[in-house]
């Protein structure tokens, strides 16, 4: 890092002071980080709290790994007496707040293009979509996997190097307030919201709500930088504020960055033209061609040529647990396990149902969490809509998939199964499939449903068709 330690002391929003040898205060910070297993020699050690662990119990393993400082907390460093000076110390109020502050100050040594990245879904996919176009011209710095929220952010940014040309910083909030804060860290020039959804209404409150806090990205860019908004969410359009600079992309309204649907494959993955080229996903779904649009608008932007583009696109191939299309002995498996809220449910639903390749359509969900209030409503929509879709079979899991299964079950009868024990629902669960089903896997991170994912893939022996 091109970040001395003397310049992380006393910063205006974060009061602290130095204890330690004098002359350490000019000399490089290796990197920052709060994991002390990976502190090295120079490094910079932040003993942060956690909801299960405090950094500060590993302040002494970082001293042995030869920190050039930790930074640790007034009210704990005061605790410690004559014990603290055998390390060299920056005393704050808050470690989380020097974090942050710490890695505003070093974001600030890089005059690179800085994108702004949030929305309800599909995040991470465009995030990941978007890098494979910008470099094919520029060096690309991104969030590793989704390190997307307070603590995810600075880390990002304190990972810059001079190499980097552009940043792709990801931003993820569940209550109002964070993405202003995460774009006031990383002052980002340009800024896109994917979309606007039904996630996290347990602190959102409504659509109107979620809105309002994804919308706090572009209120941060609004009189400096530029805006990628998505034509075909009404919820964006409507409710944006003045922007100095927006380039807008759709599929269904009118946009400076237009593309048409041609069609799409026995998988469910869509083929569309954009500027005259038809562009083949290797990821199935509707929801997955308009991450792809929304990251080509951004690489159009950035002078990327459009054939480049066609290119990055269709090597694109999803990560592990977002749509992932697997194969095992005959079945086919649409892992999309990593989260879900209402939309992503209903969009993976929307995928399995336009798998032609599939002989049995089979849906295994498992609670959507965060929903508060709207938990119960929200989950009868989904037995609602597998009702529409007539799927074959609902395997759920969850207290509050029971609402879905209730739902399903007008439309499905006997084909609609609740569960309370994961092991049971992957034992009925292999005792139904046979060769030539598909069946698609999906609930929230805490829900773990990978757990099923891997045992179909270990399976050893599924049913003739």
């Amino acid at each position: 890092m091109n970040l001395l330690l003397k310049e992380l002391i006393n910063l205006p929003a974060c009061p602290s002071f130095y204890k330690g040898e004098e002359h350490r205060l000019d000399q490089k910070i290796g990197q920052i980080a709060i994991d002390s297993r990976k502190v090295g020699r120079g490094d910079l050690f932040i003993a942060i709290r956690g909801e299960r662990l405090d950094g500060h119990q590993f302040v002494p393993a970082a001293i042995q790994s030869k920190a050039l400082a930790v930074v640790v907390e007034q009210e704990w460093y005061n605790r410690q007496g004559e014990k603290t000076l055998d390390g060299h110390y920056i005393v704050v109020p808050d470690t989380l707040l020097a974090l942050q502050e710490f890695s505003k100050t070093y974001r600030r040594k890089f005059h690179i293009p800085v994108i702004g990245l949030t929305g309800s879904v599909g995040k991470t996919t465009t995030k990941e979509m978007m890098a494979a176009i910008l470099s094919r011209k520029f060096n690309v710095h991104k969030n590793e996997g989704n390190l997307n929220n307070h603590f995810g952010v600075p880390l990002t940014l304190c990972q810059l190097t001079d190499k980097h040309e552009i940043a792709i910083i990801e931003m993820g909030a569940n209550h109002f307030g964070e993405i202003a804060r995460l774009a006031e860290i990383a002052e980002p020039t340009h800024a896109i919201i994917t979309a606007i959804g039904r996630a996290h209404l347990e602190f959102f409150g409504s659509l109107e709500g979620v809105a309002q806090a994804k919308l706090e990205l572009f209120d941060a860019i609004k009189n400096t930088g530029v805006a990628f908004v998505n034509a075909d969410d009404p919820m964006i359009v409507g409710k944006m504020p003045p922007l100095k600079k927006a380039v807008s992309f759709g599929f269904e309204n009118q946009a400076d960055v237009h593309a048409e649907v041609i069609g799409t494959d026995e998988w469910g993955c869509v083929t569309f033209t954009l500027t005259g080229l038809k562009i083949r996903l290797r990821t199935p779904g509707m929801h997955q061609a308009k991450n792809a649009l929304a990251a080509a608008c951004v690489g159009l932007h950035f002078g990327i040529d459009a054939r480049e583009i066609k290119t990055a696109l269709e090597s694109y191939a999803p990560f592990a647990k977002r749509m992932e299309i697997l194969e095992t002995k005959g079945i086919h498996i649409l892992n999309d396990c990593y989260n879900s809220n209402p939309d992503s449910a209903g969009a993976a639903l929307h995928v399995l149902n336009g798998m032609k390749i599939a002989v049995r359509k089979i849906a295994v969900l498992a609670d959507m969490l965060e929903l508060g209030d709207l938990g119960e409503e929200e989950h009868r929509k989904i037995g609602e809509l597998i009702g529409q879709l007539k799927c074959d079979a609902l395997f759920g899991f969850g207290p509050l998939t029971r609402f879905t299964v209730e739902a399903a079950k007008k439309a499905l009868a006997e084909g609609a199964n609740h569960f309370e024990n994961k092991h049971k629902l992957i034992h009925q669960l292999k005792q139904y499939l046979s060769v030539g089903d598909a069946v698609l896997i999906k609930g929230s991170r805490g829900m773990a449903m990978e757990e099923v994912t891997d045992a179909l893939l270990n399976w050893s022996s599924p049913n003739a068709a």
